[in-house]
């Protein structure tokens, strides 16, 4: 996780010169609600990471003390192995989650962004890491060392950021080994032969191999299928749990509730009417236009937020687990009233003003 946490200043960077580019070539690259839900969500993923670390980590250590061979972490081959495994591993996690309503569920915050650039990169679901951690966990029977695996996972998610834009076109043989921006432009599309293709991170050549290969021809519509039309992080996140508990609920046999975890997002229990509609090639997308006053509210309190959250990051092993909660608790406190706040909705600022309040509480017990 240190890797990720370290490599957040060149993430910004990054979008700067994206953005740059994007004027250069006059093409409007990010919409700022669209950017301030992608960060939030990647925040929260990464606090509730530190959160429970020990959890996440604790599968992995457990095999490992039980492991079939001894890796040496200083061999070169045992590196490449390992970086081989981990990005096998990341496309049957990534598959499957595409193809399950237990997986999407926490998966699709990713997916929601009708814009595709590089802050869609930092858009991730906040419990996904509960999900994909079991496919690694092969790994640690196969000895790789704990230290060396977190290693290969942030690598492997590190490569994925640069992907996410538009303005990177097809680059030629690269194209048949190597995930590119072209081949997740169209992982990113919900609309038509698109959809559920290109789940690789690093090569692609596990679509190729394993049938689910797309090659980008055509218009490309971002989003799910049913778009989620908040930028509300927290409703964001919470949006698919909702939908997917309201279709258990109403699903007649018990039979089915049980089933429908593991059937895929577009399959429907007997018994329950919800069509899915056909995408259509350039689906309008949902936005919103926020006074000037609420703009410089965001900018300045979500960069006081950033700005706590990213020291929470690199305090958040030494804290213990009751500051832990509570730095949590405010986060998401963070997240529903600057969402609400964007949105015009006049609950917010009743969240707004007891969280700020608390700043000065929170930094000092960081």
């Amino acid at each position: 996780m240190s890797l990720i946490v370290l490599s957040i200043p060149l993430f910004f960077v990054l979008m700067g010169a994206e953005w740059v580019a994007g004027r250069l070539l006059g093409r409007r690259v990010f919409r700022g609600p669209d950017v301030f839900a992608n960060l939030s969500l990647g925040a929260a993923q990464t606090v509730f990471g530190v959160v429970a670390g020990g959890l996440l980590a604790g599968a992995y250590v457990a095999l490992y003390s039980v492991r079939l061979f001894e890796v040496p972490a200083a061999s070169p081959w045992a590196w490449g192995l390992l970086l081989l495994g981990t990005d096998f591993c990341y496309y049957w996690f990534h598959r499957v989650s595409h193809r399950t309503h237990l997986g999407w569920i926490a998966h699709a915050p990713h997916h929601q962004s009708e814009d595709f650039n590089l802050s869609v990169a930092l858009r991730q679901g906040p419990v996904q890491p509960f999900f994909s951690r079991a496919f690694y966990l092969p790994l640690a029977l196969l000895g790789f060392p704990p230290a060396m695996f977190a290693t290969a996972v942030a690598l492997n998610t590190l490569y994925q950021f640069w992907v996410h834009t538009e303005l990177i076109d097809k680059l030629g043989p690269l194209e048949w080994v190597l995930v590119t921006p072209s081949h997740h432009r169209v992982h990113h599309a919900c609309n038509g032969r698109y959809l559920d293709k290109n789940h690789g991170a690093m090569l692609i050549l596990w679509d190729r191999l394993f049938g689910t290969f797309e090659p980008e021809r055509g218009p490309v519509t971002y989003g799910t299928v049913e778009p989620v039309r908040t930028f509300n992080p927290l409703l964001a996140a919470w949006r698919p749990f909702q939908e997917a508990v309201s279709l258990v609920r109403r699903t007649p046999r018990f039979q089915d509730k049980l089933r429908f975890w593991f059937m895929p997002p577009e399959w429907q229990p007997p018994g329950v009417e919800s069509p899915h509609a056909e995408v259509p090639p350039r689906r309008p997308r949902f936005d919103v236009s926020p006074p000037r006053r609420v703009v410089l509210y965001l900018a300045s309190v979500g960069v006081l937020t950033l700005g706590v959250t990213v020291f929470f990051l690199f305090r958040g092993a030494a804290l213990s687990v009751p500051l832990k909660l509570a730095f949590t608790a405010w986060f998401l406190a963070s997240l529903g009233g600057l969402g609400g706040v964007l949105e015009g909705r006049r609950w917010a600022w009743w969240v707004e003003a007891p969280r700020l309040a608390l700043v000065p509480l929170a930094v000092l017990s960081l």
